[in-house]
Parts: C-alpha cells; structure tokens; sequence
C-alpha cells in the first residue's frame, strides 16, 4: 500500500474528513482531534499495512507510522485541505543557526542539491578531454559538439540551477525565483556584453551595469534571498482574492531592479575577488597552503567547513575554467584515507576490522571517504594522524607545482579524466598521479610503522542470569548459544549497574552510548502502549537525573520536533535513533526545552543536543520517562540493553544491534 492509499484509508476509518476536526504528526504518530470517538475504526486501522499502532491518548487519536510518518502525511494533508481542516503546527522545524553556522548551513542547503547536476555534466566532460587526448573523438565532430553541450550547459545556466535551490532554502517560489534567473541571462544584457556595448542601461536614471551573468554563482543567491524578503512583505498587504495576480508582478518590480543596479554588479565583483584571493594565496605561501590545508581536510569535511570553498571553487570553474583549492587537495587528502585503511587491512589480525577497511578503502578510492574515517582510522586515531601527514605531503606537492583540476567531481579516482588539460596536454595529469601516490605511499607506510590498540574482542550484550527473565527469547538463545565464551562485565558501582553478560564482536553491529544520566526502566513498563508495545522500535528508557541530552554515537540529526521533546539522529553505519525525551511532552509546544543542534549537523558521540528543565516539566505534571529507540530495527536480527536495570551514566554504553 503507498502512502496515498494509505492516508485514504486512515481518512476513512478515522470516520472520514467530517470526523477530523484537526491532523498534524510528530516523529513517528499522525495525530488527530476527532469529534466521535466512536466512528474511528481502531482495530481496522491497526491492522493497515503501514501502520505500526494506534490508540486514543491525551484526548488525541494517534496512528503509529514511524520512520515514514512525514511522507505519509504529506498525502493526508492534500486530502484534508480540500474541505479545509486546520492543521495543528508541530512538525519539526530547524532552529535558526547563527554565526558562521548560519553561513555553512545555507551554503550545504543551496549548493547540496545541484551536485548530480553539476558532478555529471563535470564527470562529462573529463571524459571528453580523455577521448579527444586518446584520438577517439574530434572536436569538430557532432558527436564532440552535443555531448559538450550537455556538459558545459550546468555552468552555463548555473544561475537557474541556484535559483531554483536558493528559492527553496530561502522559502520562497521556486518560479519567481526562476524569472529572477532569466533576467540576468536575458539577450538584452547578454548580447550587449557579448558584442562589447558596455555602456550602462539607465532605469529611473539609475545606471544597470552589463555584466555577463552566464556560470556566475553569487549575485542569483543575493538576489533569491533579497526576493524572499520582498515576497513576504509584499504578500501581507494584497488581498487574498487578487495575490496570484498581483504578487508576483510587484514582487518582481521591485527586486529585479534593485538586483540589476546593485546587487548583481556587487556579487559579480565578489565573485572576482574570490579568483583574485585564490591566487594571491598560491602567489605568496606556495607549498605551505597545501600542506595545512591537505593535512586539515579530512577535519575540514567532518566539521562541514568544505561548504565554504563551494562558492569561490565554482567561481573558478566558471571564470578561470579549473580550480586548484578544494578539488585537487581533495584528491589527495582522499587518497592519504585510503592509504590508511588499506595498510590497516594488511596489519590488523580482526576479522571485523579487516573487512570494514577493506570496503572502506574502496570506497575512499572512489572519493567517499566517511566509512573510512568514522569507521577506521579515527576510531583507531594513530591511522587518521598518518593519513593527515600523508594529505599534508600530497597537498604540498601538488601545490607547488600547480595542479588544476578542470571540472566538479567527486575527488577519487574516476575523476582522473578531469586534470587532463582542455588542449589535450597531460602534464597535468601526470602532476594529479604522482600527488595521489604520494599521499597514498606516506600514508600507507607511516600507519605500518605506527602502533594502534586493536579493536576490542569484547563487544556485544545481553542479560545476565539474573536478568533473564526480562528477556526476550532471542536474547535468551543468544546467552545459551554463546555461554562457553561469553565474559561479565561489571560496573565499578555494582548497586548502580548490574553484571552484564557479552558477546564477541562478531555479532555486533552498533553501540548506541546513553544519552543521558539516569534510572533504566524497561519499554514494557511504560505506561504508553505505543512504545511499551515496541510498535516504534525495540530499546530502553530512562528515567532523566539531569536535563541534558548528548548525542549516542557519530551520526547526523535527522529529525527535531518543533515541540523540541524529541530527536532523531542517524549513525555513520546506519542505525536510526529516536530520543523522546517524557511522554506526552508534544503537550508543552517546546516550552521548557531548547535544542542545541539543527536538522542536517553532524555530531560527535556526547555532543550536547538538547537541553530541558527537569523541575518545570514535572511541575507541568509530565511524565519525564524517556525512550531511547532504535527506529530502524527490522534492519537488525536484535536490539539487546547492556543493561536493564540501575542508573547509567550519561555516554556509557547503552544498546547494541545484533546482526
């Protein structure tokens, strides 16, 4: 069933459209304000496909739909808003970042979503050099003339790639957007460029400058964002009636000018001296550049800071046809990973550890490089210290020669193609293999020579006898199956955290640390069936000792509730998890909570998350009972406490998935 059939038949069993008087969701539950109880179907809406639950709680009908509940409601939404039922605001919204995270933020946001774009017609044309280089193509050819075409027209028109991810950052009409595009790019200007009529067109006896605005990259941004604003107030002051008529006309009117005179003339020359700072950089500390920046990469992309070089690497592109900053240092900094986990493949004698670098490396090879550092050399740390002197050898050498890369791709080796020179030179290209191997021999040799703890043998767990008859019958198994070579593990504190009993690595596939300090209290136990019944996921709760919730593991925030009570966050292997911090809280609409993170951050495990004021919320008479829940356990054979009873400590681990 997809997910509009499925919102139908919630409508329907919910006692139709006439029966709701209010919908909105949150992390996993649609929910509704209905008028009689009695017309909602509960046991046929339990029994959906898609539907994990339902229950009538807090004068609230809620369906339980998980990890999927936004697109589901998507769907809903349409259908209720065709007779107009008001819709309670608490999806999530993402805090406004300040600061240079507000810059990184919309940087990732508008340039994030052209890259397919942007990396295929790149990949496109690199591919073109080397079938021109190898005599395969000629460039008189019609072949050679359509196929460049497709790859050189996502420079070309790059401002209505950025307008339409601009708009959507920014939240305004992807369309209007669209419009504000074509004027830069419109013959009137473009032609008078193009034949050297360089004379200013006057507006209202305001000079509009002619600028060639074809692969120019900040002055659409300034102007989206300028229109957002003009949107906004404009919008408050037209009649319901007459706005799609009225709107975008004065919308148009009044920042298409302002973008013509001021703000495209301003972003063309930011855009210049980006080129200009470029240069100057490589002119006067030469090999010292590449150094620290290749060394620092890797740090550089954990943290999000690379978003920063996107603006002045597509300048380059565009303007000077190559880069010489983030794509080739990238290249190499990439290659010094793979160097690291490949020498860790040959040195480490664990199984686990051995295939996780060799898929790992592959992957670094190829220019994705996070497996390699969450998953190896910055959880063994003496590798990840060679691979940054590794990238800092690589990164010095292709600077000093100047090494240019002459279309966007993702830096690994398939984007070789992309440093042979547009005239068919390969001195270039010669120059990216030897930055490549150096960073990979440097790294790969001083990681052999370095001395790591290896990975412990002694991972995974389940109840000890004593617990077991908490258990489920599949931890039960495990314990019995493994009890010849299982080994108990016990808390410095034995009155605060009871013996537990593990297994060997090889049945791990996740720790999940405990987010917060606190009492453990079993899902079962809780007096909500939606979680005590496991229809969002297996885990645990705690009962919170202090209001600050860390983050489990290294992952990414996917989810925060507007109400703030709950977040989701996704590991580096892939386990979805959800931290609902009370139960009813979604009652409070956020007060009481501030969220420390916003939805796309990564975060480091015991990165503070959240924070909330215990006594107020109990005060409010809120149950603070906090689950801690696996969303995506069908993906895993079992999700097993480390404990199940006591008080744990804030980042101690908490949960393990089993293969």
């Amino acid at each position: 069933m997809n997910h509009r059939e499925l919102s139908k038949e919630i409508i329907r069993l919910t006692g139709g459209q006439e029966n709701i008087t209010q919908a909105w969701h949150c992390i996993t539950r649609l929910r509704f304000n209905v008028r009689e109880e009695n017309k909602v179907q509960l046991e046929q809406i339990r029994a959906l496909d898609g539907v994990l639950g339902a229950q009538f709680q807090s004068d609230q009908f809620q369906v339980v739909i998980g990890n999927k509940v936004a697109a589901v409601y998507e769907e809903l939404e349409e259908q209720l808003k065709q007779n107009g039922i008001v819709r309670a605001e608490v999806e999530a919204e993402p805090k406004r970042s300040r600061g240079i995270n507000a810059v990184l933020d919309t940087i990732s946001g508008i340039f994030t979503p052209i890259l397919p774009a942007i990396v295929g017609t790149g990949m496109l044309k690199g591919i073109l050099a080397l079938l021109v280089t190898l005599g395969a193509i000629q460039e008189t050819s019609g072949e050679y003339q359509i196929l460049a075409s497709v790859a050189n027209a996502a420079f070309y028109f790059l401002p209505f790639l950025l307008a339409v991810s601009s708009a959507r950052k920014f939240k305004v009409n992807e369309y209007i957007a669209l419009t504000l595009a074509g004027t830069l790019l419109y013959p009137t200007i473009l032609n008078a460029y193009l034949e050297n009529h360089l004379e200013p067109i006057r507006f209202l006896s305001l000079p509009v400058s002619i600028v060639n605005y074809t692969q120019s990259v900040i002055p659409i941004i300034l102007g989206v964002w300028l229109l957002s604003y003009v949107h906004r107030w404009v919008d408050r002051f037209i009649p319901g009636p007459v706005k799609v008529i009225f709107t975008s006309m004065i919308v148009l009117v009044i920042t298409v000018p302002i973008l013509l005179i001021a703000i495209g003339p301003l972003g063309n020359y930011i855009g210049i001296y980006l080129e200009i700072g470029t240069s100057w950089l490589f002119a006067h500390s030469g090999p010292l550049t590449g150094i620290v920046l290749g060394g620092l990469m890797p740090v550089i992309v954990m943290t999000g800071m690379h978003y920063a070089f996107f603006p002045g690497t597509l300048q380059n592109l565009s303007k000077l046809g190559y880069d010489v900053l983030l794509l080739p240092l990238n290249l190499v900094a990439n290659m010094s990973q793979a160097g690291a986990v490949m020498a860790v493949f040959l040195k480490t004698k664990n199984k686990s550890m051995k295939s996780i670098a060799l898929s790992s490396g592959i992957s670094a090879f190829l220019g994705i490089t996070e497996p390699a550092i969450y998953g190896v050399t910055l959880k063994l740390k003496k590798p990840f210290y060679a691979s940054i002197i590794g990238g800092a050898a690589g990164g010095g050498f292709i600077t000093a020669v100047g090494l240019k890369c002459f279309g966007f791709a993702v830096p690994g080796l398939l984007s070789l193609p992309l440093y042979i020179g547009p005239d068919g030179g390969m001195a270039n290209f010669w120059y990216a293999l030897i930055g490549i191997g150096i960073s990979f021999i440097v790294s790969f040799v001083v990681t052999l020579l370095l001395k790591w703890d290896e990975p412990n043998a002694v991972q995974a767990a389940v109840p000890t006898a004593s617990q077991q008859g908490d258990a489920t019958k599949s931890e039960q198994a495990a314990a019995t199956t493994n009890s010849a070579s299982a080994a108990s593990i016990k808390s410095s504190d034995p009155a605060m955290s009871p013996p537990v009993t593990v297994h060997s690595i090889e049945e791990k596939k996740g720790e999940i640390y405990s987010p917060l300090t606190g009492e453990l209290v079993l899902l079962k136990e809780l007096p909500d069936p939606t979680f005590a019944e496991e229809m969002t996921g297996k885990g645990i709760a705690i009962f919170p000792q202090e209001g600050r919730v860390t983050a489990p593991f290294d992952g990414t925030v996917t989810m925060i509730a507007k109400s703030k009570h709950a977040i989701m966050l996704t590991s580096s292997s892939g386990i979805d998890i959800l931290i609902h911090v009370g139960l009813n809280t979604v009652s409070l609409k956020g007060k009481f909570f501030e969220e420390k993170v916003v939805i796309g951050q990564r975060v480091n495990k015991g990165d503070l998350l959240l924070e909330f004021d215990i006594e107020s919320i109990q005060a409010a008479g809120i149950n603070l009972i906090t689950p801690v829940i696996v969303a995506n356990t069908p993906d895993y054979l079992d999700v097993v406490p480390v404990q199940v009873k006591g008080v744990i400590p804030m980042n101690e681990l908490l949960l393990l998935t089993v293969r």
